[in-house]
């Protein structure tokens, strides 16, 4: 019989931890994407005032490690000066699949971020700050969505898994 209460007891942890970790996804989804809309910022600053390449501007960010995202510009950095014979369109769209992996960002996101960067050096300065305002307020409204879904898809997770690990073990009695 004990050993029956401890089976059911890891049980009901093991399904609220589950629970617990699929929570967490959601909440770490909306720290990426109001994460990325910094580092947007942090671009549009750079490009405004000229005074760097966009390959130093991605190495910038690669460099600040309270970003997550660091990582994934770091690499774009890296591509850029060790690959010249490579434009800065295939160096995003190679180092997109592992951001793809990385990150909890779903293809909408991603889809928007790589728009953007590809975007970067192809016009004059107003329009690439006009084009990166855009993608800000397109992942503002993303934060919205981040945020109801943590109120109410990541409460569900969690109270749903710790219902069905307890109904699992009412059924073990």
């Amino acid at each position: 019989m004990q050993i029956k209460i401890i089976i059911i007891g890891v049980l009901v942890s093991c399904s609220y931890l589950i629970g617990d970790f699929i929570s967490k996804i959601y909440t770490t989804r909306h720290k990426e994407v109001n994460e990325i809309i910094r580092i947007l910022e942090n671009i549009r600053s750079d490009i405004s005032f000229g005074l760097y390449t966009l390959n130093e501007v991605f190495n910038r960010i690669g460099n600040k490690k309270d970003f997550s995202l660091s990582n994934f510009f770091r690499c774009i950095s890296d591509d850029l000066t060790k690959n010249t014979d490579k434009t800065l369109e295939e160096v995003i769209l190679f180092n997109i699949k592992n951001l793809q992996k990385e990150s909890y960002l779903n293809d909408k996101d991603i889809e928007e971020l790589k728009e953007v960067l590809i975007s970067l050096g192809k016009s004059d300065v107003s329009s690439q700050q006009r084009v990166i305002d855009l993608s800000i307020e397109n992942f503002k409204k993303t934060t919205l969505e981040t945020k109801e879904d943590i109120e109410k898809k990541g409460v569900v997770y969690k109270k749903l898994s710790t219902i069905i690990g307890v109904m699992i073990g009412i059924i073990l009695i």
